[in-house]
């Protein structure tokens, strides 16, 4: 017989998922640029917004890291989604080339895909791998962001 108590939670799930895959489409491949046929989402659009835009992209990406809380995602799995966020911010904040890495990056589908993965490491369906290799490129990556941010910022103001 069903448990109700496991339907409610895996309709609950399931929903969240169709949310977060929406979310994921329109801020990172909503669009297309015609000539090079690369996808580009409303996060990419508004990322040539100088500085307003990348506060824009920050605060809807940060729409997917509150479903992953509602979903009750560890703290582990949020602040890695955070961090994706964070470097397509600092990286984003440097004119042009920034903006060609936060279409490259999409930080938005990478977070899908780790909510997808945690969901499935939850529900016992997928074998539980090591995280060494993203914590190291997520580090590296921040490093390089941070760098480059005050590198600009010495420049423009100082």
């Amino acid at each position: 017989m069903m448990d109700p108590a496991n339907d409610e939670l895996h309709a609950k799930r399931t929903a969240s998922l169709a949310r977060i895959e929406k979310l994921a489409y329109w801020l990172d491949d909503a669009f297309e640029i015609p000539i090079i046929h690369k996808r580009i989402g409303i996060d990419g659009v508004i990322g040539f917004v100088p500085f307003i835009g990348d506060f824009a992209g920050v605060g809807l990406s940060s729409l997917m890291i509150g479903e992953a809380l509602r979903l009750g995602a560890p703290k582990r799995l949020w602040m890695r989604m955070g961090a994706n966020v964070g470097v397509d911010f600092l990286v984003g904040l440097v004119p042009i080339a920034g903006d060609i890495f936060d279409v490259a990056y999409k930080s938005n589908r990478r977070n899908q895909k780790l909510i997808q993965k945690w969901l499935q490491e939850a529900t016992g369906n997928t074998p539980k791998q090591t995280r060494w290799p993203g914590t190291t490129s997520i580090v590296i990556s921040l490093a390089l962001a941070l760098v480059v941010s005050v590198g600009l910022w010495q420049a423009v103001f100082g």
